[in-house]
């Protein structure tokens, strides 16, 4: 946790073991001390029942005469979802005299009203607010007190979108102090089964009737405490310095030290500049000592800030560490990055060729033939269901749509120029049409293609638009320029673009219930290869979400446990919009800028093979 740049544990829905306050005085964590309290479905009459009044605050006492020596500790929580009564009454009466020095925390005593029951609560501690009902609260005369989430963005598969615009209005906005993410981790168990394999095991998997299937498995980190990418997007939240740029072009930034009571003499902040990926020139930040929450301006001076030789796409970037060894890192360990755009020299565009060759490239069904063999890129508006898709019934209406069915039922092909113009009719599994035409021309070692997708007024919310095809899993390896190296979404993208490479089989993210991943947002170009050095390169004329995955959509979506997924074939997602992953298995869906509305959708991009 201290390696991700989190400062808080709120102790759900009880009081840890000591041995944990005890590093958390050690290693320094904000500590919100739950009482084991929790009725839940009876959260509106045991609150109230006196012959709940004694064990009510006893719990509540015996947690604060335990954990009141602890330094970490900075509230007590009267408990969880058990509604607000006269035993909470009670039971804070009693934390206001034994410990007058910590404030109180209960979420069930804002339920629903945010300015209700001020004897119970010193917080506002809302459960999966939206960001704009903080932002409402904090811009409101009413917020008297400050707001801490008593839960946001849960962690639950692919998840956590939209934590960046939750940060943004936290950073910008007084009384807004930052919320608790549920949860740590995912609480799979290991089990083995009759072939001696082991698999992460969830509800259902004991053979028990009544159960919550893998909502148990929530966490920002694997049953087995490995980091989720969602980690990553929460490390570049809380980095403990903020650079922005002045004039990238210039040199000059500013650095802001983020922490309350350490100065930056501790810091060091490299910088390199790179095009596509190479660096060009790189040095250190000469960094004076910023005092806590203070600003400083800094200088960096290359002759390639201004322009460089290569073509390509220049970026200058920065990467902050914590010079000293601590108890949870080695010395000069990586705490927070920047990254700030050059001006560039766009890669020239291959030239499209004399229509002559054309017709030894184009199958009569749409497919393209190269020099490994034909393919057959195809319309894709699926993805396989993500937690929040499916616990959201979001994944219900492509289901009942079809889109995860499409079948192409018309195609058209007919030479315009020095082009061929490709015209398709796919049809979902519920009858509904979508309209799709493609221009393919020629260029040096490959092909141009623009794709112009339809989308018809009934398909108001779609996975993606965009293409897929399948290549022989002998393509294994990966190359490519986009946001890296983790996985990334459209609402959860913070990550630096640059050239990355690793085996297709690498892409894979275990999920514990398999779902779409692996993708990476912001991609400018591909290169898939196999062990022949044959490689096909893909270059997006606009950066969109690609996705290169040793699984089909079909495949993760039938899988009930990561561990039945077998590699089988290469599958290439190239996506011209792609929808956010939000949190809405337990609280709210992205925002509507992540989400893909009826209309056109244009892609265009070049396949190259060599």
């Amino acid at each position: 946790m201290k390696k991700f740049n989190f400062n808080a544990v709120r102790t759900s829905h009880y009081p840890n073991d000591p041995a944990f306050l005890d590093l958390a005085d050690e290693l320094g964590f904000y500590v919100i001390g739950e009482a084991n309290i929790e009725s839940h479905a009876f959260q509106d009459s045991l609150c109230n029942d006196q012959r709940y009044l004694t064990p009510w605050v006893d719990r509540v006492a015996r947690m604060v005469q335990r954990d009141i020596h602890h330094p970490s500790v900075v509230m007590w929580s009267l408990g969880n979802e058990s509604g607000a009564g006269s035993n909470h009454e009670a039971a804070a009466a009693y934390v206001r005299t034994f410990d007058p020095s910590r404030p109180l925390h209960y979420e069930g005593a804002i339920r629903p009203y945010w300015t209700a029951n001020l004897a119970l609560t010193d917080v506002v501690c809302p459960m999966y607010p939206s960001i704009d009902a903080i932002i409402s609260y904090a811009k409101s005369s009413l917020g008297t007190r400050p707001l801490i989430m008593c839960e946001y963005s849960h962690a639950m598969g692919n998840s956590n979108g939209t934590l960046a615009e939750y940060w943004q209005a936290i950073h910008t906005l007084p009384g807004l102090q930052g919320g608790f993410i549920w949860e740590f981790w995912d609480h799979g168990i290991e089990q083995t089964l009759p072939d001696g394999s082991k698999r992460s095991a969830y509800g259902g998997d004991f053979g028990e009737e009544r159960h919550d299937g893998n909502f148990c498995c929530d966490g920002m980190v694997f049953p087995d405490r490995t980091p989720k990418p969602a980690m990553l997007e929460f490390k570049t939240i809380a980095a403990p310095f903020l650079i922005t740029s002045v004039s990238a072009i210039a040199g000059t930034f500013k650095v802001k030290n983020k922490n309350f009571f350490v100065d930056s003499k501790d810091y060091e902040i490299a910088w390199n500049i790179s095009v596509d990926g190479e660096v060009l020139d790189y040095g250190r930040v000469k960094l004076p000592v910023i005092a806590p929450q203070a600003t400083a301006s800094v200088k960096v001076s290359s002759k390639f800030l201004k322009s460089a030789p290569e073509l390509g796409e220049r970026f200058i970037n920065f990467n902050v560490v914590k010079k000293s060894e601590t108890a949870w890192a080695p010395a000069f360990t990586e705490v927070g990055w920047a990254q700030f755009k050059l001006p560039s020299k766009k890669l020239a565009t291959a030239k499209v060729m004399p229509p002559k060759v054309l017709m030894n490239t184009l199958n009569d069904d749409g497919s393209i033939y190269m020099g490994f063999g034909s393919f057959n890129p195809r319309l894709n508006l699926y993805r396989a269901p993500t937690d929040n898709d499916r616990i959201g019934n979001i994944s219900r209406r492509w289901h009942e749509w079809g889109i995860d069915n499409l079948e192409r039922t018309k195609v058209k092909i007919a030479k315009s120029g020095n082009s061929y113009k490709v015209s398709s009719i796919y049809t979902t599994s519920s009858g509904i049409e979508i309209k799709q035409t493609q221009i393919i021309s020629e260029i040096v070692d490959g092909l141009r293609v623009v794709e112009e997708t339809t989308l018809p007024k009934v398909l108001h919310d779609v996975a993606r638009v965009g293409t897929t095809f399948e290549l022989d899993r002998n393509f294994a390896h990966l190359a490519y320029f986009g946001t890296g190296p983790n996985e990334t979404y459209p609402d959860r993208r913070l990550s630096p673009v640059g050239r990355y490479e690793s085996e297709v089989a690498e892409q894979y993210v275990p999920y514990v219930k398999p779902q779409e991943n692996g993708g990476h947002a912001d991609v400018r170009w591909l290169e898939i290869s196999n062990n022949h050095h044959e490689t096909i390169r893909i270059e997006l004329e606009k950066p969109g979400q690609v996705s290169v995955t040793p699984h089909r959509a079909s495949e993760l979506a039938s899988a009930t446990h990561d561990v039945e997924l077998k590699p089988s074939v290469t599958v290439v997602s190239i996506d011209t919009i792609h929808r956010g992953v939000g949190t809405a298995s337990c609280g709210p869906d992205t925002l509507e800028k992540y989400l893909i509305k009826p209309g056109k959708y244009t892609l265009a991009y070049s396949l190259t093979y060599k």
